[in-house]
């Protein structure tokens, strides 16, 4: 497991700092945006320019969120390149980074101020609760590749990382709400408040409505989610020398969900309507104390608590605690270390189609980490080196290594490389459960499930990266990136010959029924690589344009009959194209085309997937910026395409709504301007 004790502050950018008093990014001229080199913390667990990361970093800012027109956090993460975000259902989505992608997207590690939303029951992430509002939100850091090294297992493919705004940016009041046409309705409210001039806070609610999606029949479909929550976040620079922030929050709703599943041994596989009932909450806390220009140190902890009572889900509560220390040892060596204890706690809830044995499981991790980077020539040359050691409670320990190295010829040119290692351990029901998932003809009900299999070891991925970064001038930027990714142990139930590697029958009494375990095994290796490119041009002072292209390659074991592959659900050809027009001071034009290529049909346990046809999706937004800090913003969503599918169905859902048009309106206030002080 993964979290973060590096700072969750506001980034401090060479724009603002040139700002006296400060000013909100949206009062920033598109030269003044452009100009801006944002310090980023997830690349090395530490302050550094993202200019400089030895890494395929992209930063989503609040600026980029706000004028992309977005309603959720996964829709905004449609624009990061190397990044495939396909919605499933509206409380259902796939997003993975370099392959891999499926409902489970189990390589994937999402961090929410440091606060790790990976769940091991599956070793996905529920995206329906990740219901951040967007306004709150300072900037999303996303890295496309592994990151093991610092973040822990199951940083494989990408992080995600999450950061909202200090609360002193936050101050006043500020209220939003939209409704959208084939979509549905958000309101939040949020106040920020001053103790003193050290103790600032903030508090929050909000409340979504998602319409339900459409089936091809044009028929509702069964996904309509409904979610409210409320937080607070407190933020004390208590000396010159030491920060401490705290938050919290919980949220309840509900959401819509029908499945093709067994519900007994006497009935044949039937589809389930069932309305899942979405609980939980979080508290963190976060010290961080300088001790001199050089050392600096910080500790965090967090309680996660989540319910769902569904089918196949579970109650989970997860605690972390974390210590990171940075160290400037001369001023060319300087050292990043630190360790985490990280424990869980859940209770499956059980049908006959899904059991966990046992029913009640605590699972902990222990990590320690360590890198060090030299400066070989200073502003110039970097190398890092580093590894984490981590204790799991599934495979034991498991070490992940990593080498990277920086150079800058001079401010324009930015090259980089990486070679990296990073597991992903086996999650709760690779491990410990068991589904059923077909019936085999027989006089006494003869059922085939997915089952346990303690022997399991981690995935392995072995990765090569290197990009390149060029920015001469403020009107023009370019970031490239290649990688080869190459895949061990991967995790998977052989369905091409399933009773070859079948267990023991179980024989069940009053009823009578037996039930054949197909283990989940280390089936084989596979292989992805490709390249990713981003642009920014500014033609004149207030038109901005961003393009994003994504080539993907890879195989792997037998596409037919088994899941967990690299390409199966992954579309080969990806590009976005942002524009952002400044028509007067107060009126903006934006618009967006994204294409993703088609994803052919393959067959999972005989039954044929279906094709996802080639898509190219335009999004239009006008928005004016009104006196009185009021903006009135009306957006078009995929507006040049009727309904159609983005992404298969998940395992455990039918209802794979078709993404339709949509129109939104939105109107935001707020009392006070956010503002980034000198």
């Amino acid at each position: 497991m993964g979290s973060s004790a590096a700072s969750s502050d506001s980034p401090k950018t060479d724009a603002q700092e040139q700002k006296k008093g400060g000013n909100s990014l949206a009062d920033l001229s598109i030269e003044e945006l452009m100009s801006i080199d944002v310090n980023v913390n997830s690349a090395a667990k530490k302050t550094e320019k993202l200019s400089q990361a030895a890494a395929a970093i992209f930063v989503l800012t609040a600026e980029d969120i706000r004028r992309g027109g977005f309603s959720s956090i996964p829709e905004a993460l449609r624009m990061v390149p190397g990044l495939f975000v396909a919605k499933v259902n509206q409380g259902w989505w796939t997003i993975s980074a370099r392959g891999f992608s499926d409902f489970l997207n189990n390589k994937m590690l999402v961090l929410i101020d440091g606060r790790s939303v990976y769940t091991p029951q599956f070793g996905g992430v529920y995206w329906d609760i990740q219901d951040v509002p967007l306004e709150d939100i300072e900037r999303i850091e996303v890295i496309r590749g592994p990151g093991g090294t610092l973040w822990g297992a199951n940083a494989v493919n990408g992080v995600i990382n999450i950061i909202t705004k200090n609360s002193k940016d936050t101050q006043g009041v500020s209220a939003v709400t939209s409704a959208g046409i084939n979509e549905g309705y958000v309101a939040s409210v949020r106040y920020g408040g001053t103790v003193n001039d050290r103790l600032t806070y903030k508090v929050f609610t909000k409340a979504d409505y998602w319409d339900p999606g459409l089936t091809p029949s044009g028929k509702n479909a069964y996904d309509e989610l409904n979610l409210a929550q409320a937080g607070m976040r407190m933020d004390w620079n208590a000396s010159e020398k030491d920060n401490l922030t705290v938050e919290g929050g919980g949220y309840q709703g509900e959401i819509q969900n029908q499945a093709f599943v067994f519900t007994s041994p006497l009935l044949p596989e039937s589809t389930i309507f069932n309305a899942a009932r979405l609980r939980g909450g979080h508290f963190l806390s976060h010290w961080s104390h300088h001790f001199s220009p050089a050392s600096s140190t910080d500790v965090m902890g967090y309680c996660d608590w989540t319910d769902r009572v569904s089918f196949a889900t579970e109650a989970r509560t997860t605690c972390e605690a974390e210590f990171q220390d940075n160290l400037q040892v001369r001023q060319r060596h300087s050292i990043v270390w630190g360790g985490s204890v990280n424990t869980s706690n859940s209770s499956a809830y059980e049908s006959f189609a899904a059991e966990s044995y046992p029913q009640q499981q605590r699972t902990t991790t222990v990590s320690a980490f360590g890198q060090y980077e030299f400066a070989v020539v200073p502003d110039h040359l970097r190398l890092i080196a580093g590894t984490k050691v981590e204790h799991n409670s599934y495979t034991g320990f498991e070490i992940q290594p990593q080498v990277r190295g920086v150079w800058s010829p001079n401010r324009m040119h930015t090259v980089w490389a990486a070679v990296s290692r990073a597991v992903r351990t086996p999650t709760q029901g690779d491990h410990s459960g068991q589904f059923i998932f077909a019936q085999l003809p027989s006089a006494i009900p003869t059922f085939m499930a997915a089952g346990e299999n303690p022997n399991l070891k981690s995935e392995v991925l072995r990765a090569y990266e290197t990009g390149y970064r060029f920015d001469p001038l403020p009107a023009f930027s370019l970031d490239a990136a290649i990688f080869y990714n190459h895949y061990d142990n991967l995790i998977n139930l052989d369905l091409t010959d399933p009773m070859a590697a079948a267990g023991a029958p179980i024989v069940y009494q009053n009823p009578t029924y037996v039930v054949i375990p197909v283990p989940y095994q280390n089936l084989g290796s596979g292989q992805t690589h490709g390249a990713e490119l981003y642009l920014k041009f500014r033609p004149v002072n207030r038109w901005m344009l961003a393009a994003g292209i994504t080539e993907l390659r890879g195989n792997s074991i037998d596409m037919n009959d088994s899941g967990n592959l690299p390409m199966a659900n992954t579309p080969k050809h990806q590009f976005n194209i942002q524009s952002r027009l400044n028509i007067t001071n107060q009126v903006e034009f934006d618009s967006a085309l994204y294409h993703y290529n088609g994803i052919p049909t393959f067959y999972y346990s005989g039954i044929p997937g279906e094709d996802v046809p080639t898509h190219n999706r335009l999004d239009v937004g006008l928005s004016f910026l009104r006196k009185g800090g009021f903006t009135f913003s009306v957006w078009g969503h995929d507006v040049a395409s009727g309904a159609h599918w983005e992404n298969r169905p998940a395992i455990f859902t039918s209802t794979n709504s078709e993404v339709t048009r949509t129109v939104v309106f939105k109107v935001f206030w707020q009392s006070k301007s956010e503002h980034k002080e000198k």
